[in-house]
């Protein structure tokens, strides 16, 4: 094998008929070029799509009050247990940590 111009080796791997290789340049631009012409024949089709917009008014622009739903009465207890951290009434997490 060649070796790249970082002077790493190249790595292939072979997997059932398929070789996973390194992406060359050339083959990053072929698959730029395949992938904007696949997302502008999308957004054209998308574009030939006709369909009505509705939505529900009502004459006080407002919904109805109720009574809303009831919960399992065990949902507080799970949800709780289930957190990594609680303080008094409230689960605590950092911004973002879900990410990981």
């Amino acid at each position: 094998m060649k070796p790249t111009t970082d002077n790493r080796q190249p790595t292939t791997t072979k997997i059932g008929n398929f070789c996973w290789h390194e992406v060359t340049s050339k083959e990053k631009e072929q698959i730029a070029q395949d992938s904007k012409k696949l997302l502008n024949e999308f957004a054209s089709k998308l574009g030939k799509i006709k369909f009505k917009e509705t939505h529900f008014e009502n004459e006080s622009g407002t919904r109805e009050e109720g009574d809303g739903w009831t919960t399992d009465p065990d949902f507080r207890e799970i949800t709780f247990a289930n957190a990594p951290f609680v303080e008094g009434d409230s689960i605590v997490a950092e911004k973002g940590d879900w990410k990981k």
